[in-house]
């Protein structure tokens, strides 16, 4: 178990190096992207940029097209590996009730009667012991490794509703939800429309764009 549990922690820090490198490379292209997209909108469809500058559209830009997957794929990964001991102790815990109220057969009962070619004949006392041994290990295995497997399909069904959820739009649907946010968001008073100088400010609507990254 022990083995095991190190085992694991090393793939998952193996893997985070390698998403943070990954991650890295991607953003450095989306940045890339994106100076490009933006001078193409200014240019082409200023009305739908509007005041909004680049750093926010950077922003929007990265928050659609970033890969997604792997991240919640490393988390999902991440939280089954610290669940594990739980797990264990659950199914543990879950072999002693079952033992308790006498709910699964005894190993020696089980081993009472074993196929022998075509049919079925008793084992000799003598292997009745090992045999039993044997059985529990098996019957034991089979229950602790599905109840690791529904553990995993459960963390990964969970995951999988947070990576839906929190699927971005395409560039042009969050630039026209940013827009709009803006121009439906309440005016300040009078010194705020006059620029907080009194010389007056922007007939444009400031565009704000909220960084929390999906």
């Amino acid at each position: 178990m022990t083995h095991l549990l190190i085992g694991l922690f090393g793939l998952v820090v193996a893997l985070a190096g390698a998403y943070a490198l990954w991650a890295r490379r991607i953003e450095a292209e989306l940045k890339e992207g994106a100076a490009v997209a933006f001078e193409r909108y200014v240019r082409e469809e200023p009305t739908l940029i509007g005041a909004m500058g680049e750093d926010d559209f950077t922003t929007i830009y990265r928050r659609s097209n970033f890969p997604r997957f792997p991240k919640y794929f490393l988390a999902s990964l991440v939280v089954f590996v610290a669940a594990l001991p739980v797990v264990f102790g659950f199914l543990t815990g879950a072999v002693w009730l079952l033992d308790r109220f006498d709910l699964v057969a005894e190993p020696a009962e089980l081993a009472k009667y074993v196929p022998l070619g075509d049919g079925k004949t008793s084992a000799g006392q003598a292997q009745r012991e090992e045999m039993a041994l044997y059985m529990a290990r098996d019957f034991a295995g089979f229950f602790y490794f599905f109840g690791v497997i529904a553990a995993w399909v459960g963390i990964v069904s969970v995951s999988m509703k947070f990576y839906h959820a929190r699927r971005p739009e395409d560039v042009r649907d969050e630039l026209l939800r940013a827009r709009d946010a803006a121009m439906t968001a309440p005016q300040g008073g009078a010194e705020d429309d006059l620029g907080g100088d009194g010389r007056g400010g922007s007939d444009r609507p400031a565009i704000t764009v909220d960084r929390e990254l999906t």
